[in-house]
């Protein structure tokens, strides 16, 4: 390999583990993970369900140290919901996942919260709706919408028959079923950690770095 192919591909390499270390959003940004983990109680006792969200914050977001509720606006304009996932177990074998379902990250963040200048709680809208087909889970007749709310409080709406949008007040149909999942769920906000492959990825740099010191020292 020559030294300007080497050079090339070490500048792919590094660029690479450096978007995928410092996740999708901007450079000055930090990138935190939400999780939710309760059961769900109610008309299907025998559910579990587990919630994460990847959220964008901007440094300058954090910065503001402290608060409740505030604006995605001004400092924390660039704030944004990366990927959102909802996974079913039975909660008589928990650590076995039965469904999972991607959720659509475009949804409106009405405010955030903030501790020690990490994020601690998001508010937002409903996420979009999926219909499980697990008989613990309605067996395809229910759909469900995750919604965010209080900060750090997550529920999972269901609606018989299935709609788009499972807001029990809004709900037209007289004989309709809808709720929520009895067990509030408790959200844990931590920094996000890279993935196995983020790491391969950043020794591959490392590697490919030592070969074209080893190049020019020929």
């Amino acid at each position: 390999m020559s030294m300007t192919r080497a050079k090339s591909f070490l500048s792919v390499v590094l660029l690479g583990a450096a978007a995928t270390l410092g996740g999708t959003g901007s450079a000055q940004a930090a990138i935190y993970t939400g999780t939710w983990d309760p059961t769900y109680g109610g008309i299907f006792p025998s559910l579990g369900w587990h919630a994460s969200a990847l959220f964008d914050v901007p440094d300058a977001c954090l910065a503001l140290g402290n608060g409740s509720n505030l604006p995605v606006s001004g400092s924390c304009a660039g704030f944004d919901v990366l990927s959102a996932k909802v996974d079913f177990y039975n909660i008589a074998a928990p650590n076995t996942i039965l469904e999972s379902f991607n959720l659509s990250p475009n949804v409106i963040v009405t405010g955030i919260g903030l501790s020690g200048g990490k994020l601690s709680g998001v508010d937002t809208g409903f996420f979009d709706y999926f219909v499980p087909t697990l008989p613990i889970a309605g067996g395809g007749t229910y759909s469900f919408s995750l919604i965010l709310y209080g900060g750090t409080q997550a529920q999972l709406i269901y609606a018989d028959p299935i709609t788009q949008s499972p807001a029990c007040d809004q709900f037209p149909v007289p004989n309709a079923r809808c709720g929520h999942s009895a067990n509030a769920a408790t959200g844990v906000f931590a920094a996000a950690i890279p993935e196995p492959e983020s790491y391969a990825l950043m020794l591959a740099g490392l590697g490919a770095l030592g070969f074209v010191a080893r190049r020019r020292r020929r």
